[in-house]
């Protein structure tokens, strides 16, 4: 109505720091400032912004623990320009997991919703390069002389490796950080001659579907393996993932 007050909320003015920032952010994110390229110094950026150094310094504190920048060494050494990879989700992941102390099984119902879609992703996309990959991993698995952490560590690279097939950067790139969680190396036991012939044979259909680029099967074949995998592991997993 006419003569009423408009009431405004508060207006919150963005720091100095956070603008440059920002900006540097939306950059480097955008291709306008590509990986590897130099930054100016913080004496540079102070001039060309009119900021001070304790604004520049604190930006670029910020960009560095994003993973957009990093610290080269030497006499051409000084701040560049970097994309930020899978190790930025396996990190928040990590704090996540342990920050609301997640329980070891919903790790495993996680990974059981995702690797399914990802062997289906791999029968469709995989390349020759992926199916040698896959083959050598399963070579060296079938060596019963290899001992425990050699073979969990195998087995997590062919999962790791029915993952790449995917080619879906971020699947991918989730499945790297969930998957050490996964193959837990604290959980003993149960890795048996008997276990490893059973994962072999598993893993060997899952692979001949993703050959045959038979995109069911693969998710079929995937999801059964994990679903025994699971009622192994869960009952002598802890109850919340423990970390070294």
């Amino acid at each position: 109505m006419e003569g009423d007050v408009v009431e405004l909320g508060l207006i919150r003015v963005e720091r100095s720091y956070e603008a440059l920032a920002n900006h540097l952010r939306e950059q480097i994110l955008r291709g306008d400032i590509p990986p590897g390229a130099g930054l100016p110094n913080e004496r540079d950026l102070g001039d060309q912004t009119g900021l001070s150094r304790g604004s520049v310094r604190e930006a670029l504190r910020i960009l560095e623990a994003e993973g957009l920048v990093s610290t080269r060494a030497g006499r051409r050494g000084g701040r560049v320009a970097r994309l930020p990879g899978a190790e930025g989700v396996g990190r928040s992941l990590d704090f996540f997991i342990r920050g609301q102390q997640v329980e070891f099984a919903a790790v495993l119902e996680t990974v059981e919703a995702l690797e399914p879609a990802l062997a289906a992703l791999a029968a469709e996309h995989r390349s020759p390069k992926d199916i040698e990959a896959l083959e050598e991993i399963s070579r060296q698995m079938t060596d019963s002389a290899i001992d425990t952490p050699r073979y969990q560590a195998l087995n997590w690279a062919w999962h790791l490796a029915v993952a790449q097939a995917s080619h879906n950067a971020l699947l991918i790139a989730v499945m790297q950080a969930l998957g050490p969680r996964l193959h837990d190396p604290h959980v003993e036991n149960f890795i048996s001659t008997e276990m490893r012939g059973i994962v072999v044979g598993a893993h060997a259909r899952v692979q001949r579907a993703i050959v045959d680029r038979d995109v069911e099967a693969a998710r079929r074949r995937m999801a059964r393996h994990l679903r025994a995998y699971r009622s192994k592991v869960e009952q002598v997993g802890p109850e919340t993932v423990v970390f070294t």
